[in-house]
């Protein structure tokens, strides 16, 4: 009697495919561009930075994929965001998805009589706000006449500024720019000194019923009163308030962390 075997010991493989898995993964999960975070929507497949730069043609971006994908443009590369970038990232099983990356400057640059200002938006208390001036070269804006103010005003109206991002609650929870003026030496001397060096021009002394030093350009509300636990930071209005309206200065608590105006020579 012969007994035959129709086992599979012989190593016939053929019917098992051993071939892995190609990932599908393909996500942006970290963009920055120097040391700054952007936003990223993996819903929208949108990307949104915000920089303090005014020079947005030559930026590298730090971008971090998913595993095994890549990544066009790569990163590291210089870019020109003055329009957005569209990025695409494939996986490793060849499917792809673009992001929409967009950079956008906290900075709005104009000039007036000679002067160049720059609108910062970004939260800064008041002594921030003169620290991050100085190390620009500037200082936060001292407004010198009617001119000036309606100038800057209408600079502050077109820079596209969210005015909820900048509120100060006691200000009677109106919006505000941070500008020059301070009386954090000796209160109710008002001086201009926007580089907070402790040296400028006073312009004005007392509360609301003080007067003008050397008859220096001042667009108070019914302002400076020193409320609550002290106001020492001067801001511009941007929306009204119970004692003044947009455009008109107030005494504000410096912490309050508002955009800022800045003036260079």
């Amino acid at each position: 009697m012969f007994l035959t075997s129709c086992g599979t010991d012989d190593g016939n493989t053929d019917n098992i495919d051993n071939t892995p898995e190609l990932s599908s993964q393909k996500e942006i999960t970290d963009l920055s561009i120097s040391g700054i975070d952007a936003t990223i929507n993996q819903t929208s497949k949108t990307i949104i930075l915000s920089i303090s730069e005014t020079d947005l043609t030559a930026l590298e971006p730090t971008i971090s994929i998913s595993v095994n994908a890549v990544i066009n443009p790569a990163s590291g590369a210089s870019q020109d965001f003055t329009n957005p970038i569209t990025y695409t990232v494939t996986a490793e099983d060849g499917s792809a998805v673009d992001y929409i990356v967009s950079v956008e400057s906290t900075i709005v640059e104009f000039s007036y009589d000679g002067k160049d200002y720059e609108i910062v938006k970004e939260n800064k208390t008041w002594v921030a706000s003169a620290a991050f001036a100085s190390e620009r070269g500037g200082f936060l804006a001292e407004i010198n006449d009617l001119a000036e103010q309606n100038a800057v005003f209408n600079a502050l109206g077109s820079a596209s500024i969210i005015a909820s991002n900048t509120v100060a609650p006691d200000g009677g929870d109106a919006s505000y720019v941070w500008i020059g003026g301070n009386d954090i030496t000796t209160e109710g001397n008002w001086f201009w000194d926007g580089n907070n060096d402790g040296t400028g021009n006073q312009f004005w002394m007392g509360t609301l019923s003080g007067t003008p030093i050397n008859s220096l350009y001042n667009n108070w509300g019914d302002e400076p009163d020193d409320f609550g636990t002290g106001q020492d930071g001067l801001g511009l209005a941007l929306t009204n308030w119970p004692f003044g309206v947009a455009g008109q200065w107030n005494d504000l608590a410096q912490n309050n962390e508002l955009y800022f105006l800045i003036e260079f020579d």
